[in-house]
This record gives C-alpha cells, structure tokens and sequence, in this order.
C-alpha cells in the first residue's frame, strides 16, 4: 500500500492585532514538518502557503485556490496545519470548506487542535475551535470601525487628500491647499462651463503635461528632500475620464467635508452609497479652492447635461440646444445650419419623421436671443419695481421694525432674569427668617419662578422668530440682488453662450405659430414667489410668452 500523499498548508495574516498569536510560516512549516516525520515517515510533503492574507475568506487566497483544486482533484490524500486558525478564522465558511473537502475524500489533521477529521469524528469541537478562531477578527473589526467613526464624527479627516489638497507634514491631519492643484482643479471647472466633456479634458491636461496626483506628490517629496522614486515609479503621465469625473461635483472645493458616504456591512463586503441625508456634513472644514458660485454653476450644468443627454461641444454649436422643446409634442428642437442661412431649430420629432412626427415649428436663433432679451428686460423692470414696493413698505412699518421689536424683547429678558434672580434670592431669606414655613414658602416661591420660567420661554419663542423673519429678509434681499446682477450681465452682452443661458433658464418652449414660452430655473422662479408674497399687487413674469 502506497504511503498517504501529504499537503501543508500555511498561512499568516496582514492583521496582526487578530493574527498576534501566530508563528511565522517557516515556523508553521517546520511543525507540520515535524509531525509528518514522526506519523508519517513515507509520505510526500508539499507546501502552499499565503502571506498577507486575511483568514475571513478563501477566494483572495491564491496559496489556498490551488491548494484547493489539487485536493479536489485527488493529488493530496491528506491536509494538515498547524491550527484551525491557519484554514480559516470564519465559522460558516470554514465550516462549509471543512464538509466540502471531507465529501471529496480529504482526510484533515490540525496539529495544535488535536483533530484528524474524519478519522475521529469530533466536529463538536471543530465547531467550538472555528467558533473561537473567528472571534478576535469581528471583534477588531467592530474596534476598527467604532474608531473610524468617532474620527469622523470629530470632522477628522482619515484618507488621503483629493487632488488639490496635501496633508501637513507637521500639522497631523490637516489639509494645505496645493497652488498647482489648485489651478488644475480651476481650469477643469472652466473647460467643463465651456461645454467641455470629461474625456476632452483629460486629454487636454495630458497633452499640456498638467500634473497627475502621483506626480504631484513626487514633486513634495523632492521638495521635502525625501525619496519620491517609489512614487514616481507608479505615477502615469495620463488623465483619465474618471479623474476629472471625481473632481467634478465634489463639494470638497468648496471647503465641504463629507464624511461616512459610503458604509461596508461586513468584512471583504462590498461599499454601498449613504444617502446624503444620513451624511456626516461640516461645511468650512477646511481652505476651498473653489467659490461657491463657481461650483453651483457647474453642478447646474451637470445636472443638465445629464438630463438632456449632453454629449460635448458640437462642431457647429447651437446656443439653445438642451433648452429648446416643441411646445406641440415635447420633442427637443434640433439645431440645423446651412452654409447661406442663419442658424435655426427644427422640432425633433419633424426632423426624425417628417409630418408623421410633427411639423417643422422652425425658428430662428436670432429671433429666440430677441425673445430671451425682452423676457430679461420685463422680469428684471419688474424685479425691480417689487424690490422698490418692499423698500417703501418695510421703510414705513420702521417705527415698528423688527430690529427694535428684538432690542425690547432684549430688554424685557433681561428684567425678566434680574427678577427671578432676585427672587431666588428672596427664597433664601425667607426661609432663614421662617424655617417652620419652609415648605409653604417653598411652594409659593415655586410657582413664581415657574411663571416667570414660561414668560422667558415664550421671549425666547418671540424672538426666535423675529431673527428667523431678518435673516429670511436679508437673505431674499441678498439672493434678489445677485439674481438681478445675472440679469444685467446678460442684458450687456453681445452673444448669449450655452453657459450664460444656463445660469437663469430651464427651458424655453416654441408652438406652431413661432410663440415661445420661457421658463426660469426652478430656484430662481421660487425666488420670485418669495418676493411677490412679499410685496403684492406684483405680476407674474416667471413665464412669459413672447
């Protein structure tokens, strides 16, 4: 009978909190070594081992995949380890394995257990060892993740810096912003406003030798006088699609931390996005490289492109195309240009199918540019003659303001808090002077300090409101006066850009008859509710035809 053809597995772990008690593989080695000398003098020993390797699963173990098919295939009769904690430090899943390689004829010997399965049939205690073996894992991972997130509940930052930012050297964990980052981020931004799409940009940046992020950091390194060979070793020359992707919309350019967006539900499980309410949010955390005008308009823009299925600059550019619709049937108008005729638009639906479709609805770009203008000129006299309304009603309710409402609330407080001192006060003595009427001295006392706790409270509701209702002014006033810059911008220039329509309106609808319908940006529009609610008699004009 041919001696039992042996394979010694061994394994040891990245996770050294977890893996503390292991032995290094040559040690592993020479244990299972031993052991086959002693009961097995005759046998074929080979090893396949895994360094680095988590023992929570078996797939990212190359060592143990092949070990795995050899067994399977019949080559090995036996396998042997050291302990159980070497095979897997999973219950179920070693468990299963276990089974699995038991069905297949594999005899398995864990030397420091005291198991040779199935010789002996002691799965109880396989049962208890797997058991014990996978808890030092889930319970670093539990510690891991527990010190994660109080990191990120300080508004810690934990990962390395995006592009654009580094990590001080000496200051631990706070972000510098790169100059030359910084200015790359700010070109993408203004090539993306242009019309730019992602894969033009990249390519862009590559042609013109703008720095990478590994490149980027060579160049600190060298600066700092140490080695940046490894870095440079991996660093590409190349942009790509999804590293500008990842720059675009990312609020971290505007001084925004977000923390926890995406959360494991186990370990080796794949991240999952958080929604952005359940977020850790810390607007200001750190310098911005961005204004945040600058990145609301190209936030805008994406969302846009996205909706009206953008696909970059066209060699023939149409101003309004994304924002032009038949009024008839829904379609998107599309643009045409011949060599001797203006620039136009056709409805979509018309160009695909002729009069199956629709008709033709054809307009001119100068005609809808003269629509756009006298829709501005109306909005913004309009805007500000509300603006003037507002003024004068606020100026004649000024005896009465709410700044000298609050400055009285201010006032009554304040008495309000002196006399419950004094009254605290006044308990004391009366109970000193009177310590047989001590309870009925506290009684009344009681429900004084109770009503004049009431009457702070309801100041405190009062002029809670009354800073809201300031704040809600100035803040209108504010967004009113930057709304009717963008007006006038506009008004002034010569041409209208895909970007400067962008910035007030959401669409502009043509019926048959040439009649336009515009229509403004959903936030500007309830912007201007806001204003007519606040100064009546004011008309409509977030929609006008034309």
């Amino acid at each position: 009978m041919n001696p039992p053809v042996i394979a010694g597995y061994c394994r040891i772990s990245v996770d050294e909190e977890a893996d503390q008690e292991n032995t290094s593989i040559e040690n592993q080695k020479d244990m299972i070594r031993d052991y086959v000398r002693r009961t097995f003098p005759e046998s074929p020993l080979t090893f396949f081992t895994d360094r680095d390797r988590s023992g929570y699963t078996f797939d990212q173990r190359e060592g143990y995949c092949r070990l795995r098919a050899a067994l399977r295939a019949g080559t090995y009769d036996i396998l042997i380890v050291k302990d159980f904690s070497r095979f897997s430090r999973r219950n179920s899943l070693g468990l299963y394995e276990l089974e699995v390689l038991r069905d297949e004829g594999v005899r398995i010997i864990s030397i420091g257990d005291g198991v040779d399965y199935p010789t002996r049939d002691d799965w109880l205690n396989i049962q208890f060892r797997f058991l014990m073996n996978e808890m030092p894992v889930t319970d670093t991972s539990k510690k891991v993740r527990a010190v994660i997130q109080s990191r990120q509940a300080k508004g810690a930052w934990i990962c390395s810096a995006p592009y654009g930012y580094y990590l001080d050297p000496v200051r631990k964990g706070e972000l510098c912003v790169d100059p030359e980052g910084a200015e790359v981020v700010r070109l993408i931004y203004r090539l993306y406003l242009e019309g730019w799409g992602y894969r033009k940009i990249a390519a862009h940046l590559t042609e013109h030798g703008y720095p990478t992020g590994l490149q980027l950091q060579a160049k600190r390194l060298e600066h700092q006088g140490r080695d940046a060979s490894r870095v440079k070793a991996r660093a590409s020359e190349v942009w790509n699609s999804n590293s500008v992707a990842n720059i675009i919309g990312n609020d971290f350019y505007i001084g925004t931390l977000r923390q926890g967006q995406w959360r494991r539900r186990g370990i080796h499980k794949t991240d999952r996005r958080v929604p952005e309410g359940e977020q850790l949010c810390f607007p200001d955390h750190h310098p911005p490289i961005l204004s945040k005008d600058l990145f609301e308009q190209v936030q805008h823009q994406l969302r846009h492109r996205t909706s009206t299925r953008y696909r970059g600059v066209r060699k023939y550019p149409h101003t309004y195309t994304g924002f032009l619709f038949c009024a008839d049937c829904g379609s998107p108008m599309f643009g045409i240009s011949y060599p001797n005729r203006p620039s136009g638009y056709l409805c979509g639906a018309y160009h695909r199918r002729g009069l199956k479709g629709c008709t033709s609805h054809h307009v001119r770009e100068a005609d809808i540019d003269a629509n756009v203008r006298h829709y501005l000129r109306v909005v913004r006299d309009g805007m500000r003659r509300s603006l003037a309304r507002l003024d004068e009603l606020q100026s004649a309710q000024r005896r009465a303001s709410l700044s000298q409402r609050l400055e009285e609330l201010a006032h009554t407080r304040q008495t309000l808090s002196a006399e419950l001192q004094q009254s605290t006060k006044e308990r004391i003595r009366q109970v000193i002077r009177f310590p047989n009427r001590e309870e009925e001295i506290h009684a009344a006392f009681d429900a004084l300090e109770e009503e004049y706790h009431q009457r702070l409270d309801a100041l405190k509701e009062q002029e809670a409101l009354l800073t809201g209702e300031l704040e809600r002014r100035s803040g209108l006033k504010k967004s009113l006066d930057l709304v009717l810059d963008q007006f006038q911008r506009l008004l002034d220039l010569p041409h209208f850009s895909r970007q400067d329509i962008g910035f007030l309106l959401h669409r502009i609808l043509v019926d048959e008859d040439k009649v336009m319908t515009i229509e403004l940006r959903g936030d500007i529009t309830e912007l201007l509710s806001t204003l007519e609610q606040a100064s009546p008699s004011e008309p409509d004009h977030t929609n006008e035809r034309g």
